[in-house]
Parts: C-alpha cells; sequence; structure tokens
C-alpha cells in the first residue's frame, strides 16, 4: 500500500497526465471506488486520470488534474494547473480519521498551518511539494476525512507560486472532501461512538507516504 503514494508512483502518473487521450474517451469527472462505496468526484474544471487510477481490496487510489491538461478538447470551465490525490483505505470500522494535529505531526515536514472543519483534517505544509510535483511550489496541502467506514487521504500539489500552493489550495481540498462525504453512506447510529485510536500512525503512513 506505501507504493500508492510514493515519489516515484506519482512522478508516473504526473507524466501520464500529459499524454494524450486514450481511445476510451474524454478523461471522468467521477469514479466509484472501493467496491462502490465511495464517489469521487472532482471539482469544477478538474477531471480524473483514468490511467493512474488504482483500486484494490486493501484500498483506491485516484488522481486529479485538470481537464485541459488531461485532455485539450475537454470543455467545460478552466481550473488553475494542480494535481489532486485522494486515497481510500480498506474498510475498518475501527479506524478512526485523524485530527489536524496529528496530520502535521505525521509528516517530518514543518506544517505552516492545521484546520479542522468538522469531520475534516487539514494540514498545510512548507516543503515537500516541489520534491513530488516536479517545477512544483514546495507548499502543499494534505487532508484526512472519514467516509463510508473507510479514511480517505487527500493531496494537493501546485506549481510554484500557484494561489493553490497558499490558501486556495486548502479550499481545494475542502470541496474534493465534501464532495466524497456527500455522496457516502452514513454511518449506522451504534457506530458513531467513540473508539480506541489504535495504529493511526500506520494508517496515515499508507495514505500519504
Amino acid at each position: 500500500m506505501s507504493t500508492w503514494t510514493s515519489s516515484a508512483a506519482l512522478a508516473g502518473a504526473f507524466a501520464l497526465a500529459g499524454c494524450a487521450l486514450s481511445p476510451s474517451g474524454s478523461p471522468p469527472r467521477e469514479v466509484v471506488v472501493a467496491r462502490g462505496a465511495i464517489a469521487v468526484s472532482a471539482p469544477p474544471g478538474y477531471c480524473v486520470d483514468r490511467a493512474a487510477l488504482r483500486d484494490a481490496e486493501d484500498g483506491s487510489f485516484v488522481l486529479m488534474a485538470s481537464c485541459a491538461s488531461l485532455d485539450p478538447r475537454a470543455e467545460g470551465p478552466a481550473a488553475l494547473p494542480a494535481i489532486l490525490t485522494v486515497t481510500v483505505s480498506a474498510a475498518d470500522p475501527e479506524l478512526e480519521p485523524p485530527r489536524a494535529a496529528e496530520l502535521a505531526q505525521a509528516t517530518p515536514v514543518p506544517a505552516i498551518a492545521t484546520v479542522q472543519r468538522g469531520a475534516l483534517a487539514l494540514a498545510h505544509f512548507s516543503e515537500g511539494g516541489d520534491s513530488i510535483l516536479p517545477g512544483g511550489d514546495p507548499r502543499h496541502w494534505r487532508g484526512a476525512t472519514g467516509a463510508g467506514g473507510r479514511v480517505i487521504g487527500l493531496a494537493l500539489y501546485a506549481p510554484e507560486g500557484s494561489p493553490l500552493a497558499g490558501e486556495a489550495g486548502g479550499q481545494l481540498v475542502g470541496a474534493a472532501a465534501a464532495r466524497i462525504e456527500a455522496r457516502a453512506p452514513r454511518r449506522q447510529p451504534n457506530e458513531s461512538e467513540e473508539r480506541p485510536r489504535a495504529g493511526l500512525g500506520g494508517a496515515l503512513a499508507r495514505l500519504f507516504n
């Protein structure tokens, strides 16, 4: 699972995002993963890179980029260039999404800011984005939330100097997370009780490293 979001895997995915359109047609704006439990819907102006999609028993990975970068013929609203990734854990009713402070502590680079918006944890980091995205800004965003009995990890990488490397990036990650949460099945009442947060560090490593 750690290979989903490794630098090498993402570098390959970024290259695919710039490739010519495949014969299968225009890039989708939504995909359903995790045995139909999770719908990942791209924010306006963004599409799913079908070539980078991974959907397996132990989790799923979705990469989104501006529709124009995936298909120059794409119609719809313009979007700032960026790579937005979504990693979905395997189903585990005992696993709780991290809080914003936990998300920041799990990454060995400085956090500029952390924000908790309901179930969504957001952390803005000052370093590392340029090691993932060639020509990227060192600043990048990570987020985590829960949906459909799974933990959802999100990450955003933008070109150097892009508004999405700043506060606008947190808004885009929040919008993507909200779309996932809105479509996910609700937990049963007896599943909402507080549970021990055992194994959180390992879960975060599988989502982001």
